[in-house]
């Protein structure tokens, strides 16, 4: 996330700092609007009593974040607030007035528009969720995470979330297992192995390395008396929800299954699409469309199916320079082992194994996975095995892989509205 946000607040109703400074501290929910846009927002602002010096977060469901922080918080003099956080692209400011319980203002971006801001504050609320670091091995791998239980006693459900692709830390997750653990089913969630604190090297990681994690994930959970060993499930997102009914067969332990943008066609020609749809709004013409998908076809060949190169070298030097032209990954990019292992997965045979209630969501503009061939021939391999399959496909309009749709004018992402109700309507079957 990129922002530096700065809070200049004058305040209205204590005379003395330190009883302005008391004010900042609390939780604050609020907005920020940009060219019409309006986008909820949660402040959460904690003083040390020692040191006096304050730290912040804010959340917000249509960032799809939570507990995101601000590098500094300082007040200086009566009432002025300043709060920092650097992001890689962007700097925000925000500058506004404390009255009492409200807060308001105006906020300048880097390279973008400004807009307005106000918040409200808010008393405490309902207990907390309970967050526990924990850890578990995956034979010779220590793999750390977060275990994100409800705030009320007794046996939880729990879902294990999966990485995709990449090295994914446990916050690529964290929006999600929060929600999970307020609407009362527990979520854990964990680093990647070689991200964060986890040891090991995804790069160099096979299928059934990254299986094993999320299987020996599983299986803490099953030893921990906080949580239902009978209602355990995985939820993955693209490669994880590809691995998920490999995760479900190698455990044996695992009661449902939530495949988000799961590919379901073959893991080759699902690459393809992939790449083409990244390279084609670069071809001018027609017949770059053909030579872009003559090259990606051969690319993919190659990287998945271990052709000679060649072939590949020779399209390379007769289509450098086309608009659409993309160079090959490096010889020693972790791209050309992984597409190889990727390319003997056949989704649909772990499918076909699977007795457990599924959930199957895609976006329908994902352009990463064929979302409707792939939920059909999920599905279909689901029913073919067991007449009386347990699986719901759900599939919202004009969602991408990630289920936003296209911003508006003020550039904030904007998710599909039925995304999170749908998780948690058939979660909450789970329970």
């Amino acid at each position: 996330m990129a922002w530096i946000i700065t809070l200049s607040a004058l305040c209205g109703l204590a005379t003395s700092e330190l009883a302005a400074q008391g004010q900042l501290a609390g939780d604050w929910h609020g907005y920020w609007l940009r060219a019409g846009d309006t986008m909820p927002v949660t402040l959460h602002v904690k003083r040390d009593s020692a040191t006096r010096a304050y730290s912040a977060t804010f959340d917000s469901d249509r960032l799809r974040v939570t507990g995101i922080p601000f590098a500094q918080v300082t007040v200086d003099g009566c009432c002025k607030v300043v709060m920092r956080l650097q992001g890689d692209r962007t700097t925000s400011v925000f500058t506004g007035m404390l009255r009492g319980n409200g807060l308001a203002g105006e906020f300048v971006e880097t390279e973008s528009e400004g807009g307005r801001f106000g918040f409200s504050r808010v008393r405490a609320g309902a207990k907390a969720l309970v967050e526990r670091e924990v850890t578990f091995r995956n034979r010779d791998v220590s793999l750390a995470g977060s275990l994100i239980l409800p705030a009320d006693t007794g046996r939880h459900a729990a879902v294990v979330l999966v990485h995709g692709s990449g090295g994914e830390g446990r916050w690529a997750s964290r929006f999600l297992a929060m929600k999970f653990a307020e609407h009362g089913v527990a979520a854990l969630i964990f680093d990647k192995r070689g991200v964060g604190k986890s040891s090991g090297d995804w790069r160099t990681a096979t299928l059934d390395d990254l299986v094993g994690d999320a299987a020996a994930a599983v299986e803490y959970l099953r030893q921990d008396p906080r949580i239902d060993p009978r209602r355990i499930g995985v939820h993955g997102h693209s490669q994880g929800g590809t691995l998920a009914p490999m995760i479900a067969v190698r455990s044996g332990n695992v009661a449902f299954l939530i495949a988000s943008a799961a590919a379901g066609a073959p893991t080759d020609s699902t690459e393809i699409f992939s790449v083409l749809n990244s390279v084609y709004p670069n071809a001018k013409t027609a017949a770059d469309s053909a030579d872009a998908r003559t090259y990606t076809s051969e690319l993919v060949a190659v990287a998945y199916h271990g052709k000679p190169r060649p072939g590949l070298d020779s399209l390379v030097s007769r289509f450098q320079g086309r608009s659409w032209f993309f160079a090959p990954p490096a010889a020693d990019a972790s791209y050309w082992s992984f597409s190889k292992v990727f390319g003997a997965f056949k989704p649909l045979d772990w499918w076909a194994q699977v007795r457990v209630p599924v959930l199957l969501i895609y976006g329908a503009a994902d352009q990463r996975v064929p979302p409707r061939e792939s939920a059909t021939r999920i599905s279909a391999e689901l029913v073919r095995n067991d007449p009386n399959a347990n699986v719901t496909v759900r599939i919202l309009p004009d969602a991408d892989h990630t289920f936003r749709l296209p911003p508006g004018p003020s550039g904030w992402p904007v998710t599909a509205p039925d995304y999170l109700p749908t998780l948690l309507a058939w979660l909450g079957t789970r329970r």
